[in-house]
């Protein structure tokens, strides 16, 4: 047998280092003690200790499952309102055709909305509430009907006790949904509550009772969640409640007779006081949800209502409306301990601050010029906006605060886009004759473009927000502040000396300016850029179908000749300029 070849020096001093730094690491850290008889060997220089790990995030509890809907839950649904529907009709049939009397009409009712509600409450109690609330819309709904055909059209019983019976229908469908800590019964009843005056409307004018009634119902929808003590989760149901009640007392408003309109305004300062009972549950262990976002359509909608009936059906002087608004400004400001001590926290505050600075503000031009009411919106839109990207930034408040927030802003850039839209543009004329109306305002500073301005400013910090409001905010800002400039840019000419034809060829000039200022930029940018292309080409086609349609037809020669140059030359010179991007950006692709 041959030899064994010899292990190379380089191999037997690889092994001792190794293990010299196994017995330094045991040494080290403490494990075991190293292994005798290990041959000796350079001892490394001592490292620094790792650093300590940051200790892991703690995970987050998983979400509950959502339940799949079952599909018999939507039959049942289905169901339930297609025989509320006929048992209304029924109704109707049976009078016309005089088959059933009055009392055993009004029986029937009674036994056929009872059979069901029964059959609603026990599949409600074992467990079943979704097909439970079905159930219950069509049992409860026919016993609202009937106690509201007997008092308002049998008279069997004076309308009082009708108005009793559907408090009563309210308080079983709270009662049982608090055994089953769901809203869906409340909401149903309420459902059926709200939709009684509009099936068995007769006409006339019954506005002052629809409200007294619509003050009952919410009344009796009240006594369930501060009874219970459970109900402050119930988010669709609070909605319903209040914006179903103000849609009908819209309704009620708009088609008063001015005798009644006095007492219409006292009922709707009683609905006032019943949302906020509504939103913000002072009573309850559970925190509502966004409350601050229904307490501003609830106070913005009592606002405007009163505002008709101050101005159109009182005929009280306009000026003195701006009382009511300083008071509802301190309502909001009084406002603000109690929900931070309802909450438990300071998330109402900034809003309720911001409704009372708004209403404040709003006094101002009412009681003084009511064209800077438009501005003033704008200015509360774009301090909301800003108010909510900061808080988003910081990461102090909570997601849906801070969607809450954005949904204020969003609502009042929409309020006075609109109002700019109606008063500073006129669509179908391409802006001829606001030139005429405003030759006489200073370019640049008049109510107006304030307006417009601020409000082009509140819809582009929307854009920041992300989401549906990105996309929102992007088409706010093309509509609202291209035109606010453009027609701007028109009016300095027209004030300054020029002809509505001239402000016109500027106005076309500058939406061409706009499309091709935003295709540049579109090619450049890495994100955002097939909005902006799609932007560039919007503006630019406008530009060219105005150009055509017309300026071509209201202007004389030189001025066609001015307006095609200028219009050509912007559209030349934009191609230019984007294939020397193009070029560039390919040049840097190599």
């Amino acid at each position: 047998m041959s030899e064994q070849a010899p292990v190379p020096q380089e191999v037997l001093d690889r092994l001792a280092r190794l293990e010299a730094q196994v017995q330094w690491l045991y040494a080290k850290y403490g494990a075991l003690a190293p292994p005798e008889g290990a041959p000796p060997g350079p001892v490394p220089a001592e490292r620094p200790s790792p650093r300590t790990p940051p200790p892991p995030r703690p995970t987050p509890a998983p979400l509950p499952p959502t339940k799949p809907v079952n599909p018999i839950v939507w039959i049942a649904g289905a169901g339930s309102a297609l025989f509320l529907i006929g048992a209304a009709f029924f109704l109707h049939w049976s009078i016309q055709r005089g088959w059933l009397g009055p009392e055993l009409r009004f029986l029937l009712g009674l036994l056929g909305g009872g059979v069901v509600g029964t059959l609603a409450a026990r599949t409600l109690l074992k467990g079943s509430p979704r097909l439970g609330t079905a159930l219950l819309l069509a049992g409860l709904g026919t016993l609202i009907f009937t106690f509201r055909w007997g008092a308002f059209e049998y008279h069997f019983y004076p309308p009082t006790l009708g108005f009793a019976a559907t408090v009563v229908c309210l308080l079983v469908a709270g009662g049982l949904g608090a055994r089953a800590r769901h809203g869906g019964p409340l909401a149903s009843a309420l459902g059926a509550g709200l939709l009684s005056p509009l099936i068995f409307s007769q006409g006339g004018h019954h506005e002052v009772a629809l409200a007294v009634y619509l003050a009952v119902l919410m009344g009796g929808a009240l006594a369930v969640p501060y009874l219970a003590g459970v109900g402050g989760r119930w988010f669709g149901t609070r909605w319903l409640a209040v914006t179903g009640t103000w849609m009908l007392l819209a309704a009620a408003v708009f088609n008063v007779q001015p005798f009644d309109a006095g007492l219409l305004l006292l009922l709707l300062v009683l609905h006032l006081a019943l949302s906020g009972l509504w939103i913000w549950l002072p009573r309850q262990s559970e925190r509502p949800g966004a409350p601050t976002t229904l307490w501003a359509g609830a106070v913005l909608a009592f606002t405007g209502l009163a505002a008709y009936l101050w101005r159109e059906e009182l005929r009280w002087m306009p000026e003195a409306f701006a009382l009511p608004v300083i008071a509802l400004a301190a309502l909001n400001l009084g406002l603000v301990r109690p929900a931070r001590m309802r909450l438990d926290s300071r998330q109402a505050d900034f809003g309720l601050l911001a409704l009372a600075a708004g209403f404040l503000a709003l006094a101002v031009p009412v009681a003084l010029a009511w064209r800077w009411v438009g501005p003033l919106w704008a200015a509360f839109a774009l301090a909301l906006a800003w108010a909510a990207q900061r808080k988003a930034e910081e990461g102090v408040w909570e997601a849906h605060e801070v969607r809450a927030l954005r949904r204020l802003a969003f609502a009042l850039a929409c309020a006075a886009t609109l109002r700019w839209l109606v008063h500073g543009f006129d669509v179908w004329d391409f802006g001829y004759l606001p030139y005429a109306r405003r030759a006489a305002l200073v370019p640049f500073f008049n109510s107006r473009f304030a307006e417009g301005a601020l409000a082009a400013c509140a819809w582009a910090l929307l854009i920041r927000s992300g989401g549906a409001f990105r996309v929102l905010g992007f088409l706010g800002l093309q509509i609202v502040g291209g035109l606010t400039l453009s027609l701007e840019l028109a009016h300095t000419v027209v004030h300054l000396g020029g002809s509505v034809r001239a402000g016109s060829i500027v106005l076309t000039l500058a939406w061409a300016l706009f499309g091709a200022l935003q295709w540049l930029r579109g090619l450049k940018a890495q994100e955002g850029a097939l909005a902006l292309a799609a932007a560039g080409y919007t503006w630019l086609g406008l530009a060219s179908l105005k150009l055509i349609f017309a300026d071509l037809a209201r202007a004389d020669t030189p001025t066609k000749a001015l307006a095609f140059l200028g219009v050509g030359a912007i559209f030349l010179t934009a191609a230019l300029v984007g294939n020397k991007v193009r070029g560039e950006r390919g040049q840097n692709d190599n």
